[in-house]
């Protein structure tokens, strides 16, 4: 069970990594309230950070997730 969990929580975390660096954006476009449009760039040392800690938090979902499918499958067996 252990090794599984080990598994999980590397790989969901590597993996979401990647997405996270893929798919979110580093522009965020703010409208006030005139209607201007204006964006603005996260730098990168926060960028990075924040698909870290968005990482995380994928995996630790991801394994708690794991460990309760496992637990009630052994309930049922």
């Amino acid at each position: 069970m252990e090794k599984i969990l080990v598994k999980t929580g590397i790989y969901s975390l590597v993996l979401s990594f990647f997405l996270f660096v893929v798919f979110m954006k580093r522009e965020v476009s703010t409208t006030d309230f005139e209607g201007m449009t204006s964006f603005v760039v996260t730098p990168y040392p926060e960028f990075f950070f924040q698909i870290i800690r968005y990482s995380i938090i994928t995996s630790i979902i991801a394994v708690i997730c794991v460990l309760l499918y496992i637990l009630l499958n052994k309930e049922k067996e």
